[in-house]
Order: C-alpha cells, then structure tokens, then sequence
C-alpha cells in the first residue's frame, strides 16, 4: 500500500489516497472505495482489510479520505457539498496523474460507497458540475443513503448528524440527494452501470433508500441498475467486510470491463 496526497492544504491526512497496486490490474478498472461514516467519522485506515481482500483479486484500489463534518466549538467547519468535491479532486488526480504505473486503466474507475460514501458516489455520477464522464465506469452503492428527506421520516434522530453535515436548512435537503436532484446530468447514462446492495440486517439504514435511488435511475433512463439485497449478510458496518461483499463488487467489476 502507497499513500500519496491528491490535494493539498486539507488539513490532517484528509487529502490524501492509499493506492494498493496490483501487477494485474493494468488495463483493469480501478476500484475506488469510499468509506462512510454520516460525513463525520470513520477513515480509509478503517477499511484497510477491505481494499487489501479486493487487491487480492485482481484489481488496483484506491481509498481516499475526504473532509468530515466535525465540530470545533460546536459548530461543524464542513458542510456539503465539500465532502463530494473532495472525492471529485481525489478522482480527477488518479485519473489525470496516475500515481503508480501500469497499475489500472485511468480511464476506467469504479466507485464502492458505503453509506455516506454511497451518497457521495452517487452525486459524483447525476451532478453534471463533477465532470465524472471521463473516467467513471461503474457504481457500487452499499447500504446506501440517498434520499435526506424520506431518510428523516423514517429516522428522526437522524437530523443530528444530517444537520451537521447539511447545515440547519431542511428546505435543501432534497437538492442534496441523489434521488432528487433537480437538474439531473443530460449524458446516456446507459454506459455506467449501478449496482445497489443492501444487507437484510441493517437496522440503521432500511432497505427503502436503495429502492428509492434505483426508481430515480430507472426514471432517468439508466438500464444497467441491479439491485441485490439478498446475497450480502450483516449489519450496517459488519456487511462490507465479508467475503459475499467482496466477492459481489468484483464480479459486477469484472462486468464492467
């Protein structure tokens, strides 16, 4: 595992990448992880385990952290849409700059969001404003967040940490979401594939935000969307370090080539 720094000036290790090459991941997609964490924890050290097991099979990843919503004085110094333009800066130098030779196709990049993260990836592929189409070849949501509003109703507590990522106005929430961005990018979508997985054991996040994110990318014409909520077991964080979890995103990485 290599770490290199994609942005400066972040404070801490926010910018910066762990690379783990694969010899025979040239010419491969490169699988890029992104952790969650409600926008305010977690770290790509977290998911060290994960991206050596799906190293292992083939394939370069990268793990990028990304700035979190935390509070300095009672008051978070990060909002939205900060944490996504992070992660777009993080691609844009994997893609354009590649740090490691002849470890992955840069112009092929596959994003695997868990929660938080699957928010993220999923506003990097509808919001025009990223630029994603040069590189992006595939989508990976796992226990998904995507829709802020129907989020809230369903989990009122929720607004703690939604507040401290989104700030106070709820009105903006749903301009947030993936589900429900107003203006939703003109490109054919069909050349990027989605897969939505969610475990039957999560209690923190239910299942009706992963079949709410697959509607909207029905209804914008998106014909590669898979959801697969059967095949991954345990709860909101114990489902991505299985063996199931890993071996489903390589075989949908392995589709995607």
């Amino acid at each position: 595992m290599l770490t290199f720094t994609y942005k400066q000036g972040l404070g801490g290790t926010y910018g910066d990448v762990d690379v783990y090459p694969n010899e025979k991941g040239a010419g491969r997609p490169l699988l890029v992880f992104l952790h969650g964490g409600a926008w305010r924890s977690e770290d790509k050290q977290d998911h060290t385990k994960l991206g050596q097991a799906l190293c292992e099979q083939g394939f370069s990843v990268a793990l990028p952290n990304y700035r979190l919503s935390l509070l300095e004085e009672g008051k978070p110094l990060v909002h939205h849409p900060a944490h996504i333009e992070d992660i777009a800066a993080a691609l844009q130098f994997l893609h354009a700059t590649p740090p490691v030779a002849n470890a992955y196709d840069p112009s092929k990049m596959i994003l695997v969001g868990h929660s938080a993260g699957a928010h993220i990836a999923t506003m990097l592929l509808l919001d025009e404003k990223y630029n994603t189409d040069p590189y992006l070849a595939g989508i990976v949501g796992a226990d998904g967040i995507y829709d802020l509003p129907l989020l809230l109703r369903t989990f009122p507590d929720y607004l703690d940490f939604i507040s401290q990522a989104f700030g106070n106005d709820q009105e903006k929430y749903a301009g947030a979401s993936p589900t429900q961005l107003p203006q939703p990018r003109p490109q054919t979508l069909d050349n990027v594939p989605v897969l939505l997985i969610h475990s039957p054991d999560d209690q923190l996040v239910d299942v009706a935000q992963t079949l709410a994110m697959r509607d909207r990318l029905v209804q914008l014409g998106v014909t590669r969307v898979v959801v697969d909520d059967v095949s991954c077991r345990g709860d909101h964080y114990a489902m991505i370090t299985t063996p199931q979890f890993v071996r489903r995103v390589i075989q949908f990485s392995g589709e995607c080539e």
